[in-house]
């Protein structure tokens, strides 16, 4: 396992040396929410709605980040590079739990350490989707070793981090035998949030109000791209029946193996979803590897290319105003064949779950 763990830092360290001067709004983000919270400025709500709309824990990481970006002999070292580096931490932390969870498969580490999904969206992106999947993962490793009341402060502090967690919230509570600990589930997002209130003199209702509100970018992906724009009341209604409809199949679902479990609600929600952001592909990686349904390296593969279609314009048109068409239309006809895919893959990983 040694050697994996070199060859992955070795490929991420490489990627990150070669995407160092790629820039995008998420990036910018983390500079501007960074030097606020380092001088002690409130976020929410005006600037979290568009910066930072998660719970008040990865802005720390950020202000660090910036901080360290002001410190003397090191002030060379950006702090974009400082975050990614955190990232990558935590990235070769999921490669060590997909060891585990394998039952210590040293290819399916392999596989894991080489794939380019995450590899592209931590170093290149920057996106820090793979702090909330590490510590899903580790949730799921902690109840498979029956420690349920650590698995239950890794859940919460997995959905501190993002709320994305949330949606796996039923398979985890229905795998703990002792019902009293549920009430630790928000433990952690609780007590940051408190914190954040004393500390920036904030509103908890601001706080919440900013939750609620976010949503990936609508119309993006699947079917949706084919109705074009629609106003918000649409959008917002079709996004609560989506809602609705996933969390009733993930409270129905029976299959009591937690990674098949959380893998089928995946592809559940890469098939209805009417909400789409490109770093969500982090979240379904790592599960694919682990249970190997029928097609998924082809998956993987087509995942990044369409990954690459999107990164495509910081790549090679940083200079652009905005995104040719020719590029558009590509990435609607991959994207298109990718939301295809996964109803395909979906299907059969249903059939023998």
């Amino acid at each position: 396992m040694k050697k994996i763990f070199i060859i992955a830092l070795i490929l991420r360290l490489i990627c990150l040396y070669l995407f160092r001067n790629v820039t995008n709004y998420d990036l910018q983000s983390y500079l501007q929410v960074g030097e606020l919270t380092s001088k002690g400025i409130n976020i929410y709500p005006d600037i979290s709605n568009l910066h930072h709309p998660y719970f008040p824990f990865f802005l720390y990481f950020e202000a660090i980040a910036y901080r360290i970006g002001q410190i003397g002999l090191i002030s060379q070292i950006s702090p974009i590079l400082t975050i990614k580096l955190i990232l990558i931490f935590f990235d070769l932390g999921i490669n060590y739990l997909v060891y585990l969870l394998s039952k210590k498969d040293l290819k399916t580490a392999f596989l894991y350490a080489i794939n380019p999904v995450t590899i592209l969206i931590t170093t290149l992106h920057g996106q820090f989707d793979v702090i909330p999947v590490f510590f899903v993962l580790l949730t799921v490793y902690l109840l498979n070793e029956k420690q349920e009341l650590l698995s239950i402060l890794s859940f919460s502090f997995a959905i501190l981090t993002k709320t994305w967690p949330i949606l796996f919230i039923f398979p985890v509570i229905k795998r703990i035998n002792n019902k009293k600990l549920m009430i630790l589930i928000f433990l952690f997002p609780f007590l940051f949030g408190l914190i954040y209130v004393w500390l920036f003199k904030s509103s908890p209702l601001d706080i919440v109000e900013t939750l609620i509100y976010y949503q990936g970018l609508w119309g993006i992906w699947g079917p949706w791209v084919l109705l074009g724009k629609q106003g918000i009341f649409f959008q917002k209604l079709t996004t609560l029946i989506f809602l609705f409809s996933f969390f009733s199949y993930s409270y129905f679902n029976k299959n009591k193996n937690l990674i098949k479990n959380i893998l089928n609600l995946l592809f559940f929600f890469f098939i209805f979803t009417t909400n789409f952001s490109i770093q969500y592909f982090t979240w379904i990686i790592p599960f694919l590897i682990i249970v190997k349904p029928k097609h998924y390296l082809f998956l993987i593969l087509f995942i990044s290319i369409c990954l690459f279609s999107y990164y495509y314009f910081w790549l090679f048109c940083a200079g652009c105003k905005i995104t040719p068409s020719w590029l558009v239309i590509t990435q609607k006809i991959i994207g298109f064949i990718l939301w295809l895919s996964f109803i395909k893959i979906g299907y059969l990983l249903k059939k023998i779950s």
